[in-house]
């Protein structure tokens, strides 16, 4: 279930925030919202902890691909040390970044200079000393061979196409008359054989610096929790230079006395603070000025801080707030506040964090928690995607191996084991209903297997019939998880009208059923008759009225009337969703069909001297379809649950994690 939460307000003397902060810190259960904050601190503990992810991203590349994994001593180091260190690791970096980018230039210029010849450019400017000067370039060869007769020139080198010469001249200008075509040479720093000993050299470096880096690997554990300290810290600065400081008003009272902040200083969430606990803080901060004797006082200023927590937690807040003398004010999220979303599961539902986590959906505050469902169904998604009871095996003995493994280093077991078990388990009940192992033909499969199989979807029955029944299944399993979405919106709404709009719905789900398996199964087994067109068109009018009521059944009109094409569409889509359905059948069906294939490519060399080829195809083919089964069940059965059934439930997932400020 989604917890509730409470908007809280915070504010201490500007004077004791660090320690505030420490303290709420230790309390563990205060999400913080997030301010604009800046502060050099912050800035300098920012560019800290991107140079320690640097430094530790650089070692772990430079690692040789096939190093063993030598046991290294734990460094303690401070952290000056470390970070010494880590300007060591970025300087052999920036030193290599810059030998490669002298390598490029040389490579470059070698490429430039290569069609001159090796000459010395030393031996060109000695020539200026005696009165010389020469203008090296390229022309075409008609343009070369059009230069005046005043140019005089000492023609080098050339192709066919292209002319390398020297213009001789007593001044260092060049000819004013030259062609526009007139490429001029920038003499190099070297000779052509230096560049290229001097590129062999770097290259021969090169390889050095990465070696240098990749020797460091006692770094690592140091850096990694280095990391860590400074991510931690950035956090805490992060709120501390955010929290807004607020100059209470000149004609405060003395300690003892009430104390008003103005409702434009604190924000929105509180208008005024006043009573004991404002006393307090003002209290501790007079005190903290009448030990400064006679010397003049200081103003005193309040630091506000806003954030959420558990309305569990209010009380245990409310006594380490009297006890450290805050004040605050804590009351229930307004309908625009961006509240976090604090989820509390069975051990049974937990099982899908695992999941949830790694697609990062969190449902809105405001939003039901579908958890339950959504596990349920996609256990049943995902063991007719898979549709293999070999397949589903595998993955129970697999999840037991991790789980055995977490009891014996006494380590708690992983969700995602647990999660990987109970998918399995279900894909191996299923698999088990269709007779379906491996993909193998089920005159190889022995009877006692073909006899725990439902007859209706087991692979023994006529194909035909056996794949109209798994359509309708699908169809079914889909009107059930779409009529429970509006269910759930039912009872959120049990108050209101709008829950007719819902039963609306549900007797379009109904009647659009009926269509899809007079379109799908079979037209003479489902008819669309009456019944049915007034299950479509009195949901439509049910929910056209009704879905969305707010003051009244016009306004409610008026709005659906606004919306016309949107509501229209809503018939195609409740259609578009119960056929949407069909892609469990469709890609259970392709999976079996490739391990089939599989086993089939595979067969005849099982028989031969060529078995080593045939054990190997097998194991590629399955592995590959396994693979490709479980890319399935993220694109087809995640989305059946984060889509068309969310979208009947009203979820949108616009919601972000309750993470409260804590160690």
């Amino acid at each position: 279930m989604i917890l509730p939460m409470k908007k809280l307000t915070l504010l201490v003397l500007d004077s004791q925030k660090k320690a505030a902060l420490k303290t709420l810190r230790n309390f563990g259960a205060v999400h913080i919202e997030k301010e604009n904050a800046s502060s050099d601190t912050l800035t300098e503990l920012q560019n800290t902890y991107t140079r320690v992810q640097q430094a530790e991203a650089l070692i772990t590349e430079s690692q040789p691909k096939k190093a063993e994994k030598a046991q290294t001593e734990t460094l303690t180091l401070s952290r000056n040390d470390l970070l010494q260190a880590v300007d060591e690791i970025l300087d052999l970096k920036d030193q290599e970044s810059n030998t490669r980018a002298a390598i490029n230039k040389l490579t470059g210029d070698i490429e430039a200079y290569n069609g001159w010849g090796d000459f010395e450019p030393k031996d060109i400017h000695s020539f200026e000393e005696n009165g010389i000067y020469l203008t090296m370039g390229e022309l075409p060869e008609k343009s070369y061979t059009a230069l005046p007769e005043t140019i005089k020139t000492v023609r080098l080198a050339g192709g066919k196409k292209t002319v390398r010469f020297a213009i001789v001249s007593e001044t260092a200008d060049v000819p004013a008359d030259l062609p526009s075509d007139f490429s001029p040479l920038i003499l190099p720093d070297m000779r052509l054989s230096a560049m290229h000993t001097e590129r062999e050299r770097l290259q021969k470096q090169l390889p050095s610096f990465k070696a240098k880096i990749g020797a460091r690997t006692e770094l690592l554990a140091p850096l990694k929790a280095e990391a860590k300290k400074l991510a931690k810290e950035i956090e805490f600065e992060s709120v501390r230079a955010g929290m807004e400081v607020i100059p209470l008003e000149e004609d405060t009272a003395a300690a003892g006395s009430s104390v008003t902040v103005n409702a434009s200083d604190v924000g929105n969430t509180a208008a005024a603070v006043s009573g004991n606990a404002a006393t307090a803080a003002v209290g501790a901060g007079n005190a903290a000025n009448g030990t400064a004797g006679n010397a003049e006082k200081e103003p005193i200023r309040l630091a506000r801080l806003s954030g959420y927590i558990l309305a569990e937690k209010q009380a245990d807040f409310a006594g380490l707030a009297k006890a450290n003398g805050w004040a605050f004010i804590s009351d229930d999220p307004a309908e625009e506040d961006a509240v976090p979303t604090a989820m509390r599961h069975n051990r049974f539902v937990q099982l899908l964090t695992p999941l949830t986590d790694f697609l990062g959906t969190v449902p809105g505050y405001r939003e039901p928690d579908i958890s339950l469902w959504f596990l349920l169904f996609f256990g049943i998604f995902f063991a007719m995607i898979f549709g293999d009871a070999g397949y589903g095996g595998i993955l129970v003995i697999l999840s037991l191996i991790g789980i055995v493994k977490a009891k014996a280093k006494e380590q708690p077991v992983p969700l995602a084991m647990q999660m990987f078990l109970y998918l399995g388990v279900l894909t191996v009940i299923w698999g088990t209903a269709t007779c379906n192992w491996f993909g193998i033909s089920v005159e190889y499969i022995p009877a006692w297997m073909k006899n725990l199989s439902i007859p209706a979807i087991s692979n023994v029955t006529e194909e035909s019939i056996r794949n109209a029944n798994l359509m309708q299944f699908c169809f079914t399993l889909g009107l059930i998880q779409l009529t429970i979405g509006h269910i759930i919106s039912i009872v959120r709404n049990i108050r209101s009208p709008q829950i007719l709009g819902h039963i609306g719905s549900i007797a379009m789900l109904c009647g659009m059923y009926v269509v899809v398996l007079s379109l799908v199964v079979s037209a003479e087994r489902y008819q669309i008759n009456q019944p049915v067109l007034i299950a479509v068109g009195g949901g439509f009018a049910l929910n056209f009225i009704f879905s969305n009521y707010q003051t009244g059944i016009g306004q409610s009109i008026v709005d659906s009337l606004k919306n016309i094409i949107t509501m229209f569409l809503g018939v195609v889509n409740v259609f578009a969703d119960i056929m949407s359905y069909i892609r469990l059948w469709a890609v259970g069906l392709a999976g079996s069909a490739i391990s089939a294939t599989v086993n089939q490519m595979a067969g005849p060399a099982l028989g031969s001297f060529l078995i080593f080829l045939g054990v190997l195809l097998l194991f590629f083919g399955h592995g590959l379809n396994y693979i490709m089964n479980v890319l399935s069940v993220i694109v087809h059965g995640v989305r059946l649950n984060t889509l068309e059934f969310s979208n009947h439930v009203g979820l949108t997932w616009a919601g972000f994690k309750y993470e409260p400020f804590a160690e």
